[in-house]
């Protein structure tokens, strides 16, 4: 004779299943919730995210996709919560290694690696894209971090994905850290919002970015 037992008026695998339902949401709301309220910055606007190498500071509404690193890179990528905007950056760690991927350019040129980085980046759009155009809007010189850095503003048009068609704009910063060199590119593919990330990008990402010497 079976005996069916009953937790809270319910068979047992509809309870569990109940249980289930309800108790994984929640586990996911907490260790959200006690990440985010060990990484918030003091005006609670921030999510401070740190390593060995660096430390940067950026809105809540943008998130860290797992890092990727092996003795040579270092590599980290940001997307905001819109998903329009991309923030990316590789730390070549030494100069020896970066020197060796990019052969014949002279890493103390910054002007020369950072075009070849756009460069780089729209061949690699044109394999999907064949009728984008690329535009160099702006170069210039910035501090980062106390490092001499180069950067180039550019954007590209006729940028088609999955039969949709946009226009990225975007900012490639390049500069030599005490050890390697460091790259930095962030980019929107709605053209539309592209001042406002940018000012997200400069005044609060790129500002708040710290390179730990001697790393």
């Amino acid at each position: 004779m079976r005996i069916r037992r009953k937790i809270f008026g319910l068979h047992p695998p509809l309870t569990i299943f109940i249980i289930l339902v309800v108790a994984f949401p929640l586990a996911g709301y907490l260790i959200i919730h006690s990440t985010l309220s060990r990484n918030l910055s003091e005006d609670g606007e921030h999510i401070l995210f740190e390593t060995d190498f660096l430390r940067l500071k950026f809105p809540r509404n943008w998130y860290v996709r797992p890092k990727w690193e092996n003795e040579s890179l270092y590599i980290i990528n940001l997307f905001n919560t819109e998903l329009d905007s991309f923030f990316g950056l590789v730390h070549y760690k030494s100069l020896g290694f970066a020197q060796s991927v990019f052969q014949g350019l002279d890493l103390r040129n910054g002007l020369l690696m950072a075009t070849f980085a756009v460069n780089s980046f729209y061949d690699r759009i044109r394999k999907e894209a064949q009728n984008a155009t690329l535009q160099f809007l702006e170069n210039g010189t910035l501090k980062v971090s106390g490092y001499d850095a180069t950067y180039i503003i550019f954007r590209m048009e006729n940028v088609t994905v999955r039969g949709s068609q946009y226009n990225v704009i975007g900012i490639v910063v390049y500069f030599l850290a005490d050890q390697g060199l460091v790259e930095i590119i962030f980019y929107t593919w709605m053209e539309g919002v592209w001042e406002e990330r940018y000012e997200v990008f400069r005044s609060e990402m790129l500002e708040s970015l710290v390179i730990k010497h001697g790393t």
